[in-house]
């Protein structure tokens, strides 16, 4: 847009040129100079000349004036020029020519004065224009940056479950090769003793044989209660948030593998479905509310839908807006419809798409 102004604006002053040279009837060599003048604004049209170029115009005026006094007009454009790239140096040579011409005019006056505040204009018009793009190229940088730490930290959250899960796995590993193993490989070696032993010899081994049996079985019970998870997790807790929904009833149903949905997933799922309870109760005169959750390889997909009639309430407040951002920095959607009743999808992605994140 300013581009195009610019280049309107110069060839405008050429056709005002060409108007002096046929109301004043010039010779054919003044019309040089409006000939020359416009093969520059023809070149600053395509190319991007170098900021000295502003001399030829200057000089080309200048050599003009002794032909035709009305050159000075001329000298509008390089004023212009040297306003909008900010070459003030420039404008020297040209208030000291304009006196040759010896044509002192209002004309000749508002005339440069206009070529001097449209070169203003636009001198300002670039400069807020380079901020602008300067700001967006720190807000795109900005943006970047956020989305690398973004990845790190996911990425980092999957190592750090991963070696939590290994830990464990090893922890589980040691404890049943340290004891467990020892009691009963001692209890093996006890039982192959008790078949050469008689007497009271063979009842203190088969005591001995009990006690380690019985503290090997005790152990296994330990190291189960200890994997068992006190809290209630994974799909566990979306089923056990619909049983105490109490506005309506609710139907959970759920397929494919859960073992697959990565930890930090049910952290966003959880919410999502009570989002979506809180708005059946606010928004809905729903009966009934179907849950689904289903896990393929390759997405987890939570659904919520309702049988309400209402849905003129349905306006998407900070909690989905905010869901919405969690299930796009993971890669996934979460999209909310109120055509038939109130229905709230949580797509994430699995496998291949979301380590690729």
């Amino acid at each position: 847009m300013r581009e195009s102004f610019v280049t309107i604006w110069r060839f405008m002053n050429i056709l005002f040129l060409l108007s002096l040279w046929t109301i004043q009837s010039e010779s054919i060599i003044s019309f040089l100079l409006i000939v020359s003048l416009a093969i520059l604004v023809c070149l600053r049209w395509r190319f991007h000349l170098p900021a000295w170029t502003v001399l030829i115009d200057i000089v080309i005026c200048a050599l003009f004036i002794p032909v035709w006094s009305a050159s000075v007009f001329g000298f509008a454009l390089p004023l212009f020029e040297s306003i909008t790239r900010g070459n003030y140096a420039y404008i020297l040579p040209i208030v000291i020519l304009i006196p040759i011409g010896e044509m002192y005019s209002v004309l000749l006056f508002w005339f440069l004065f206009q070529a001097g505040f449209v070169g203003v204009l636009v001198r300002q018009w670039k400069k807020q224009r380079d901020l602008y793009i300067s700001e967006a190229d720190l807000e795109r940088h900005s943006r970047h940056e956020l989305e690398n730490m973004k990845n790190e930290l996911l990425k980092a959250n999957r190592q750090t479950a991963q070696l939590a899960e290994l830990s464990e796995r090893n922890r589980i590993a040691r404890d049943l090769h340290d004891h467990v193993g020892h009691d009963l490989t001692g209890a093996s070696l006890a039982m192959d003793t008790f078949e050469h032993l008689e007497g009271k010899d063979a009842e203190n081994m088969i005591q001995e044989i009990k006690l380690r049996i019985a503290r090997s079985a005790a152990r296994l019970r330990d190291t189960v209660h200890d994997m068992t998870p006190v809290a209630r997790m994974d799909a566990d807790v979306l089923e056990h948030i619909a049983d105490e929904f109490q506005h309506t009833a609710t139907n959970f149903q759920k397929s494919g593998d859960m073992s697959q949905v990565p930890a930090h997933y049910w952290s966003l799922l959880e919410p999502c479905l009570k989002e979506a309870l809180t708005n059946v109760a606010r928004h809905s005169d729903a009966t009934n509310v179907e849950i689904q959750l289903d896990v393929t390889a390759t997405i987890i997909r939570l659904s919520v839908q309702d049988n309400g009639m209402n849905a003129s309430g349905l306006n998407e407040g900070t909690g989905l807006r905010n869901l919405k951002l969690r299930a796009r920095a993971v890669g996934g959607s979460l999209s909310v419809d109120a055509a038939s009743g109130h229905l709230v999808v949580c797509v994430l992605p699995l496998g291949k798409e979301e380590e690729n994140r």
